[in-house]
């Protein structure tokens, strides 16, 4: 034992105090109201968590343990081996995680063990909010099934820009031995060198090789688990095609993703199909066909918000509530101007059938910022009229991972001018203007009081004091605007962006 100092989390300590078990673990330590005072979250060997209180002075209730060396190596060992034994005879299901640092939250121990595991050939769609550890679900699963001698060999589906993600989980989390599958995984006939494997969604729709190889009648697969499954909609033809060629004839099928629905019922129901052809019907190819809400049961969906997540007590709640409020600002005056002047530009130098789309495009840039319509107008002024549409838009759809704002911008800046050189002498004059603008210290966006009056000061967000909060913006050119000048008024910004590499968003 040592005196009472300071505490710091995952220290061990030795607790007297009446309903908290002699020994735990502190989860958060901080410092309280008067000096020498401190507030802990202790968690005991069960998970279950305490709540102390301890006066300055006070070094009697809880107690930092530390290495002496003093201790009987006999009675260390079997203490430590009754815990351990006890643990896994009174929880059979924490078997498989036995040897892996992974502690499962209750939420994904009852998808896993009360929505998942009872069915033999499971057939579901896991839909819950982004950050609640679907990956974790989906691995627990595998895992298990594994254990029981049920699954052999699966394969997972996700972008590709999470691939690595998923491998780097599974040798950090669940063991290991999930493998990449790449164009030179066929090429050198090795898929049968390895039994778990994860591949690119985008690579299973264009490589004609790789998806042959992946057949479920070739490759023998005993689960398929697809992540970010609402990419495998019709909208998106070769991506659809990869879902039906391997859900449908995979006796096990788990779907992923936090947004089933996105309000179209059609897009829904099409994933719904691929879960259970045989209990949901194709909905057709219709996408404007009147049809009634379903209603998945608990055998084929689940679907939970961070706010109703609780720790094993039931009580404590894993995520902070959440409050929404809308802010509405108005365009300043030198703003608005902005705005009009890239809509007048679309009526004079785009064509009448593609007016709609680029007037949409210009104008949620300038309402989102200045400098998102400059860099737009600027990649407009490079390469309009550089490839059809059609090409930019599936390149676009390819390298940013499907993202529909992405691939409209994408559209709007290659498609043809009716007048090229006027266009581009325009577009430079309106930019310059901008820049202008922009770079004007005395300038004053009309969102940016709104952002650090009311939304970041009136939560205590100040420069320099170490208070955190994120920033949501659609477009990754507001994005990098909005670090940049929260950095230079003494913000410590850091931008977080699909354009930056896996090793910068890591």
């Amino acid at each position: 034992m040592q005196p009472q100092g300071t505490f710091e989390r995952g220290q061990r300590v030795r607790v007297q105090a009446t309903g908290v078990p002699e020994f735990a673990t502190v989860r958060f330590a901080l410092p309280g109201d008067q000096s020498g005072s401190w507030d802990l979250i202790l968690v005991d060997d069960e998970d279950r968590r305490h709540e102390v209180n301890l006066a300055a002075g006070d070094t009697e209730t809880v107690r930092p343990l530390v290495s002496d060396g003093q201790a009987d190596s006999a009675r260390v060992l079997a203490a430590m081996w009754t815990q351990w034994m006890n643990a896994a005879a009174t929880n059979a299901e924490s078997s498989a995680m036995a040897a892996t640092p992974l502690k499962p939250y209750a939420h994904q121990t009852t998808a896993v063990y009360g929505a998942m595991l009872p069915q033999p050939l499971l057939r579901f769609l896991l839909c819950d909010e982004p950050g609640t550890g679907k990956t974790i679900m989906a691995g627990l699963y595998l895992r298990e099934m594994q254990r029981h001698g049920l699954i052999t060999r699966a394969i997972i589906v996700c972008p590709a820009n999470l691939a690595t993600k998923w491998v780097d989980d599974f040798q950090r989390l669940l063991g290991g031995g999930l493998r990449q599958l790449t164009s030179a995984t066929v090429r050198e006939d090795a898929l049968n060198s390895n039994d778990l494997w994860v591949v690119s969604l985008e690579l299973a729709a264009v490589n004609p090789a790789v998806q042959d190889a992946i057949r479920p009648d070739k490759a023998g697969w005993d689960l398929i688990v697809f992540d970010e499954a609402h990419r495998l909609t019709p909208t998106a033809a070769g991506f659809h095609q990869v879902g039906r060629l391997l859900a449908k004839n995979t006796p096990r099928a788990l779907l992923m993703t936090a947004t089933p629905h996105r309000g179209k019922e059609w897009l829904f129901r099409h994933l719904l199909h691929l879960v259970d052809p045989e209990i949901y019907p194709d909905p057709g190819n219709d996408p404007n066909i009147e049809l009634s809400a379903l209603r998945p049961g608990p055998i084929h969906f689940l679907r939970r918000m961070k706010e109703g997540l609780a720790d094993y007590d039931g009580t404590t709640r894993l995520f902070k509530g959440r409050t929404a409020h809308n802010h509405s600002v108005p365009l300043s005056q030198t703003e608005y101007g902005f705005y009009r002047a890239a809509l007048d530009m679309v009526d004079r130098f785009f064509l009448p059938v593609a007016q709609p789309l680029a007037r949409m495009v210009y104008g949620k840039r300038a309402a989102s910022s200045l400098y998102a319509l400059a860099e737009t107008l600027r990649r407009r002024h490079e390469h309009m009229g550089a490839m059809s549409e059609a090409e930019a838009a599936l390149i676009a759809d390819r390298e940013d991972h499907g993202d529909e704002a992405e691939v409209d911008e994408a559209k709007v800046i290659h498609t043809v001018s009716a007048s090229t050189r006027a266009e581009r002498a325009a577009i430079n004059s309106l930019v310059q203007q901008i820049e202008a603008t922009v770079s004007d210290s005395r300038w004053q966006p009309s969102k940016w009081k709104r952002l650090t009056d009311d939304c970041l000061a009136a939560h205590g967000i100040h420069p320099g004091n170490g208070e955190q909060a994120v920033v949501f913006t659609e477009y990754a050119d507001s994005a990098e605007w909005i670090a940049r000048r929260l950095q230079a008024q003494g913000y410590t910004a850091q931008l977080y962006s699909g354009r930056q590499s896996r090793t910068e968003r890591h």
